[in-house]
């Protein structure tokens, strides 16, 4: 987690999600939101911001849904996100934030772009407040980092190239020997 003190920006934080029997593979919970077109997404991306009519948006302009699909319309920039989703503005509750569940991501969604996702069969996933024995908060002021060590994998893909480059050379030299022998035993 990385700590930003914007109101608007919210993470989600695993705190119990079941494993797959049959994959094997950790589920995920969903930020879910809406296109201007009224199409489904969902993202890990908490980076918010509102609009000007005060709806709460990403960067791109996908609408942030609440619990029941409704667009969230807040009076300003000061409000406070429990760590059930719950959103107050004051001491008032204006709605709670739309999070879903996959219990296979891999399977269930596909990539949508900027960070999106949408699910396989046009589907809804369901509410991860609702699923048993999932367990996740929500930290405002905090976006979620990368799972990605830039250093490392930046190491491997040079080696990656490294690799490349070297069996490029042995097939060249191989087919230097082939083309060396095809045209000497061509003129036996």
């Amino acid at each position: 987690m990385e700590e930003t003190q914007l109101d608007t920006d919210i993470s989600l934080v695993d705190v119990n999600l079941p494993i797959n029997e049959e994959t094997g593979r950790q589920g995920s919970v969903f930020f879910t939101v809406q296109d201007g077109d009224g199409a489904i997404s969902y993202t890990r991306n908490g980076s918010f911001t509102l609009d000007g009519q005060g709806y709460l948006t990403t960067p791109s302009g996908h609408y942030v849904l609440s619990e029941s699909n409704e667009k969230i319309q807040l009076d300003s920039d000061r409000f406070t996100v429990a760590e059930n989703g719950v959103i107050l503005e004051g001491n008032v509750q204006t709605a709670r934030l739309g999070i879903r569940y996959s219990d296979e991501p891999s399977l269930q969604l596909m990539k949508d772009g900027e960070g999106l996702y949408k699910a396989v069969n046009d589907g809804d996933l369901p509410s991860a407040y609702a699923a048993a024995d999932v367990g996740f908060s929500t930290k405002q002021g905090f976006l979620e980092g990368s799972n990605v060590d830039q250093s490392r994998t930046m190491t491997e893909m040079m080696s990656a190239y490294r690799s490349f480059e070297a069996s490029q050379k042995v097939l060249q030299a191989y087919d230097k020997s082939l083309d060396k022998a095809v045209n000497e035993v061509g003129r036996l």
